[in-house]
């Protein structure tokens, strides 16, 4: 006959192992991140090698601190953004938020404001009057929300091209009379292919957005919080700016 005392301890160490299968799983660390991009320098550089683009370096440094590294693959930008939508743990930049985006991506840190503006070739057009530039063939990149704004602009002859440097190559040839997106990309690509910035007319500002790394869906709500989090830890410490300043950019 088992003892009172040993009854007991055997109910007591039964009842530890059903309460610890009971117990909720601890959290496993979060899987690595799969980055893609387009190339668009400053902010995504496919042949940058220990320069891959501003917001590259600070989405994997972000990353890194989350202990969830990532590496970054190089697409056209239609297909970067639709490689976010059927795999998991994808993450893309640079990501301009909109209303049609909104429910597609999970919205994980805020990078960059964006200034969107027109470019022309040097003395070509005049790039004040907008009415005018209505009216003459324009490109813009392909995926991009671009061709819709100009549309709603008005603007009656909207082309797309496979990324910035062929729509710049457009312009530069005299095949468009302008282009539109962002200017901090659209000033590197003009100093590239023996091209530079005097060659071009650059507009005022036409409109500004926010500039995103946008996750798949699988990132929960909560990771994003943290992946916001450590994004104002690397402002704080001067992480962020020294990235932009090797790139030429100034904060914002």
């Amino acid at each position: 006959m088992m003892r009172a005392g040993a009854g007991a301890m055997l109910r007591v160490v039964l009842l530890g192992v059903l309460l610890g299968a009971l117990a909720p799983a601890r959290a496993a660390p979060p899987g690595p991140v799969r980055l893609v991009a387009a190339d668009l320098p400053p902010y995504a550089i496919a042949a940058g090698g220990d320069s891959p683009g501003s917001m590259v370096e600070v989405a994997q440094e972000l990353a890194r601190r989350l202990g969830a590294p990532a590496t970054v693959e190089f697409y056209p930008w239609q297909r970067a953004l639709a490689l976010t939508g059927v795999l998991p743990r994808t993450a893309v930049l640079p990501l301009t938020r909109t209303p049609e985006r909104e429910p597609h991506y999970r919205w994980l840190v805020r990078l960059r404001q964006q200034h969107f503006v027109f470019v022309a070739r040097h003395g070509s057009v005049d790039l004040r009057d907008l009415a005018g530039l209505a009216r003459r063939p324009v490109v813009v990149l392909r995926g991009s929300p671009h061709k819709r704004t100009l549309q709603e602009m008005n603007f009656s002859t909207v082309a797309e091209c496979a990324s910035v440097r062929e729509c710049m190559r457009m312009v530069g040839k005299g095949v468009a009379d302008a282009t539109y997106g962002g200017e901090d990309i659209h000033r590197y690509a003009a100093n590239a292919d023996g091209n530079r910035e005097a060659d071009f007319d650059f507009s005022a500002i036409v409109r500004s957005g926010d500039v995103w790394l946008g996750g798949s869906l699988d990132f929960s709500e909560d990771e994003a919080r943290k992946w916001r989090a450590a994004h104002e830890a690397l402002r704080a410490d001067g992480t962020l700016a020294r990235i932009q300043r090797k790139y030429g950019l100034a904060g914002n």
